[in-house]
């Protein structure tokens, strides 16, 4: 048995890895995706973990660091190498390079719920199930010029400036409260994404923004995210009046929208619901 334990994968360890996915999914219909670029906030810290079993990759597990305080974890192994204690193995490595950081760090592991050998290892792990993460699309239709208007509010894409980074920086705390100097961070990179563009929504004849989304393009779709109405705004229907205006502001031939929301956060799921988004994707996250 040999464990590597790398910051970065090159390409025949991104190979074998691809190969051990392939075979995992095919398995049992799997649909995560697990980072394979190094994105933790300290590049220095390894992010990948490979377990060989007669030089054969039968294990592989990743990180997702985005601060020293938080964290997610995906392992795979290959269906005909399980319950052997691969896992345990690469997991306790794991808790060994991350030592300076887990009693601060919240290390969650992340399944999709179809692989009934992940849970079973979760449960005797004694892993607590936290929350889900709902990825959802929806075929938009055509977009028409004027659907903004017809919902009683007026939509703005916002240009980036230092003005503008604090106006949204400050509706999007007072929305989400995530904290100023994460709102920032948030805002910033969709300033800095070049496929993304903040919008600031207002009801018409106000200057006071009632709304903020941003909105990334992708191929013949679009990402939305950081989609929220102002607290004192909230419980009128302006949520869905704003996400049905949405659609006259895609570029045309981009018709296919994805989000992702929090199982925790039930009135917009119930919304998205509403409004035909279907789920295509699910994360569980364990602790």
């Amino acid at each position: 048995m040999k464990i590597q334990i790398l910051t970065r994968l090159n390409e025949k360890q991104l190979k074998k890895v691809s190969a051990l996915l392939y075979a995992c999914r095919d398995y049992e219909s799997l649909t995560l995706t697990p980072p394979l670029e190094n994105r933790n906030f300290s590049p220095d810290i390894p992010c990948f973990y490979l377990l060989y079993e007669n030089n054969e990759l039968v294990s592989f597990l990743s990180l997702f660091l985005p601060s020293r305080y938080e964290g997610e974890a995906m392992a795979f192994t290959h269906p005909m190498a399980r319950q052997r204690g691969y896992f345990t193995r690469l997991w306790n490595e794991v808790l060994e390079q991350l030592d300076d950081y887990i009693e601060e760090m919240d290390l969650l592991f992340v399944t999709d719920g179809q692989s009934a050998d992940a849970l079973a290892a979760l449960e005797a792990m004694e892993g607590e199930y936290q929350y889900s993460e709902y990825i959802m699309e929806k075929e938009m239709g055509s977009a028409s010029s004027d659907s903004a208007g017809d919902t009683g509010l007026t939509l703005e894409p916002v240009q980036p400036s230092d003005t503008n980074l604090q106006l949204c920086t400050d509706i999007h705390e007072e929305i989400f409260c995530d904290g100023k100097s994460a709102s920032e961070a948030f805002i910033r990179e969709s300033f800095d994404t070049p496929a993304s563009r903040t919008w600031l929504a207002y009801k018409t004849g106000s200057r006071r923004p009632a709304g903020i989304f941003h909105l990334t393009e992708w191929e013949e779709g679009v990402y939305l995210s950081g989609f929220g109405i102002v607290p004192d705004e909230q419980g009128r229907g302006l949520g869905t009046r704003l996400l049905r205006a949405i659609p006259a502001c895609l570029t045309p031939g981009h018709t296919r929208m994805t989000l992702q929301v929090s199982s925790l956060n039930e009135e917009a799921c119930r919304l998205y619901e509403k409004e035909g988004f279907a789920v295509v994707q699910r994360r569980d996250y364990y602790y």
